[in-house]
């Protein structure tokens, strides 16, 4: 009898069915990493991830944790809700993280989220900038991005005391996104007295905008509002200038990407955004330190908007476990002593100041307006508002053929 049970444990032991007990210091401590790594997405994705691989290099490079290493656990979610709702399941309950960082897609973390409060999982959204996100009251929930109202707050406020755009329109992902971002900038087209001529949609994944664009031409607005992840935000300048379509287009700075200025050249000129692209920050000694550091280990590589937040989401996740303590081993008390320490986050990293409102939202960032401009026909991101920040003026989009950079 005694042989049998000793094999039923065993059994039981190998095949996950009870705990080995509480993890060791040897134990690598699990974050899962949300994001669409595969699809249209996954270069931005991609740059998150590098940002957090830096950070996870110089976390386990000094030690890890209280002696114990990071381990960071992947979940595709592909840019889908329903992707992004098995992944998440997957991380929680087979891969037993202790929180989850990353998020990209703001329709997928709207659900993501809401799972990881159920499980009483602390989450932290690295990119995804819906306000529906932290608003709910979740107490799992926090955010280390501006959400789209303090990204969208800086253009509102040049759009009333530089552009002065007389007439509007939007052109937008079909997605909480998208949708959100709209609501924002068609309240503040209303007070300011800009009139919104129509409104376009497209779906993620989409190629062909000439339909919408040619439309937009025979409209004709002063400014096109155009929140897009970066394939579709190229495709779409290039076939603007296919259409001969010459307009102020404003998204947001997650567009202008490494990735986005190889695929457009030129052709992104004038476009504008909200950004906190850290190389626009160089006078900061800490954004600095990252720059250089991130430059040293992807050579040649640009260091952008989602390199840095992937970087500051996962240095706060760190900072959190640290100040939690040393980890019991019971993974529902080691999710709760971290969220409670995530609560208190007060840490200078790359993007700026880290705190977070009651509601898991970070209240410190603060984006500047941005706009393409070309030096030796290369395009690049200049600070044009606030003007004590701006490195640059605005210049106002000419016709294609006017155009020196080809």
């Amino acid at each position: 009898m005694k042989k049998t049970s000793m094999a039923i444990l065993a059994l039981a032991l190998y095949l996950g069915i009870i705990s080995a007990g509480p993890a060791t210091a040897a134990d690598p401590i699990k974050i899962g990493i949300l994001g669409p790594f595969s699809g249209s997405l996954a270069h931005n994705a991609g740059e998150m991830k590098k940002g957090m691989l830096l950070a996870l290099d110089q976390i386990n490079g000094s030690g890890g944790i209280n002696g114990r290493k990071l381990e960071l656990v992947y979940g595709d979610s592909s840019c889908k809700p329903a992707n992004g709702v098995s992944a998440v399941k997957k991380l929680l309950t087979r891969n037993d993280v202790l929180v989850v960082g990353g998020g990209y897609c703001s329709s997928v973390n709207i659900a993501t989220s809401a799972i990881c409060d159920q499980e009483k999982t602390p989450v932290v959204v690295a990119i995804a900038i819906s306000p529906t996100i932290t608003n709910r009251g979740l107490e799992y929930v926090f955010r280390t991005s501006p959400n789209s109202p303090m990204f969208l707050l800086g253009i509102n406020n040049w759009l009333a005391e530089v552009k002065k755009p007389k007439t509007v329109a939007f052109f937008m992902e079909n997605s909480d996104y998208g949708r959100d971002g709209q609501k924002i900038w068609e309240a503040q087209c209303k007070k300011i007295g800009a009139k919104v001529l129509d409104s376009f949609y497209f779906e993620i994944g989409g190629t062909d905008f000439t339909t919408q664009i040619s439309k937009l031409k025979k409209l004709n607005p002063d400014v096109v509002f155009n929140i897009a992840s970066t394939t579709e935000a190229a495709l779409i300048q290039k076939q603007a200038k296919e259409l001969d379509f010459v307009t102020q287009w404003i998204g947001v700075g997650g567009q202008f990407t490494e990735a986005y200025f190889k695929m457009t050249g030129s052709l992104s000129e004038y476009a504008m955004g909200a950004s906190l692209e850290p190389t626009k920050a160089m006078k900061d000694p800490v954004t600095a330190a990252f720059v250089k550091a991130y430059q040293e280990k992807y050579p040649g590589s640009r260091p952008g908007i989602f390199s840095s937040q992937g970087y500051d989401n996962l240095m706060v996740i760190a900072d959190a476990i640290k100040r939690a303590g040393m980890l019991s081993g019971d993974l529902a008390k080691d999710r709760n002593l971290v969220r409670d320490a995530l609560k208190s986050t007060d840490i200078k990293l790359s993007q700026g100041q880290v705190k977070f409102s009651p509601d898991g939202q970070v209240n410190t960032l603060l984006p500047s307006v941005v706009q393409v401009q070309l030096k030796d026909c290369k395009p690049d991101t200049y600070i044009i508002y606030p003007l004590d920040r701006a490195s640059d003026k605005y210049l106002n989009p000419t016709p294609w053929a006017q155009r020196k950079c080809k």
